[in-house]
């Protein structure tokens, strides 16, 4: 939110905002509520900040769900009042249901908080009442909550319904995978939750389209390398959600092993390096393996060796890079660069270092003389 909306509100119920947007973090991914719309029930003139109404956006199943508050400046220990979405016209709670409005305590900052909690219960009971009316929707959400993984708070369903249709209709589920073998080093920068969420959308009830898309967290995100390394599988036509997200749950538990083998791997790797050529080492790294350099000298011949190693190491081939220390090319130093050279992911550590320690050996004549030929002192 702006910080200059803050400004706007009465100051009767700034801190039920407040507590709001600072702790409203709701649904299965924890989303932020925000507030927009920002107006005032009065037209007084006076200087005093008088807006008491605004709307409220609530991430939902994937999707923005608006209610608007209206609250009376003038009688501030009064409770709200709602105005839910026009997406939501069959949705209207009994005032005696909703615990937070019966026992409505202005002197508590957490009053508005509280009573929104309580409603997004009732619509979320609301939006399973709604799924009752198609069999095929219906059986897609008990198969996944009779299973034992998937509990009732971890799965949102939200269905778009107007006066003569139903749908689209979205599926919000929480995936259960194991995240906490990630190396600490890949997540350390951005704190969290580690968490996966699966969004399906089914265009119409008959489920003639259905669209599902993956959704993780900023450390499990960066941990696997990025969205682009991860495609799900496709929805296939006449399938199940309970035969459906095990394979993603699978994909991702795949995914996780190969991360920490592959750390395991790298660091095994740097091991074995570092045990050939330890007295020459300039540096590597400590934390995640992924590169080491050397200082050596061949026949009184100087250069650098550099050791990179990728993510998915050993699967993709460790890169070499040779640097003279005379030479530049351009006002760079110049290097050449070998990602091509006998090499097996299947390899020991020990065996990696020792093909590579021979394929340096076999290439520093020729590089020598290549950096004498295209480079300048």
């Amino acid at each position: 939110m702006e910080s200059g909306i803050w400004t706007q509100f009465s100051p009767n119920i700034i801190n039920f905002v407040e507590t709001v947007i600072r702790d409203g973090r709701v649904g299965i991914c924890a989303g932020n509520l925000r507030i927009s719309d920002v107006t005032s029930s009065c037209s007084s003139v006076v200087q005093q900040p008088k807006c008491d109404r605004f709307k409220l956006v609530i991430p939902y199943a994937g999707q923005p769900i608006i209610w608007e508050v209206l609250f009376d400046s003038n009688s501030p220990d009064e409770a709200p009042d709602f105005i839910f979405g026009p997406e939501d016209k069959t949705f209207c709670p009994y005032i005696e249901d909703v615990q937070g409005l019966v026992k409505w305590d202005s002197q508590n900052p957490r009053a508005l908080l509280i009573v929104l909690q309580d409603i997004l219960d009732h619509y979320r009971k609301h939006q399973l009442k709604l799924l009752e009316e198609n069999s095929r929707l219906q059986f897609e959400y008990t198969s996944l909550v009779e299973q034992n993984q998937f509990k009732s708070d971890s799965i949102e369903v939200h269905v778009a319904k107007s006066a003569s249709k139903t749908g689209p209709v979205n599926f919000l589920i929480k995936l259960s995978v194991d995240f906490s073998k990630i190396p600490a080093y890949l997540t350390k920068d951005n704190p969290g939750e580690d968490s996966a969420v699966l969004a399906v959308c089914f265009s119409n009830p008959e489920g003639s389209k259905i669209t599902p898309q993956l959704f993780l967290s900023p450390r499990v995100e960066q941990a696997l390398g990025g969205s682009p390394n991860l495609r799900i599988p496709p929805f296939s036509n006449g399938g199940c959600l309970i035969d459906y997200i095990p394979s993603v749950c699978e994909l991702l538990t795949n995914k996780v092993d190969q991360i920490v083998q592959g750390y395991e791997k790298r660091k095994e790797y740097i091991a074995a390096f570092l045990s050939h050529f330890g007295r020459s080492l300039l540096e590597y790294d400590s934390e995640g393996f992924s590169k080491i350099s050397f200082l050596l000298e061949w026949n009184d011949f100087f250069f650098i060796v550099r050791i990179e190693l990728s993510l998915f190491f050993p699967k993709d081939q460790p890169v070499l890079t040779f640097q003279s220390i005379y030479h530049e090319n351009n006002s760079k130093p110049y290097m050449q660069v070998f990602s091509e050279y006998p090499y097996s992911p299947r390899w020991s550590g020990n065996e990696m270092a020792d093909r590579a320690r021979t394929f340096i050996l076999d290439n520093v004549s020729s590089f020598q003389k290549s950096s004498v030929m295209g480079g300048s002192l």
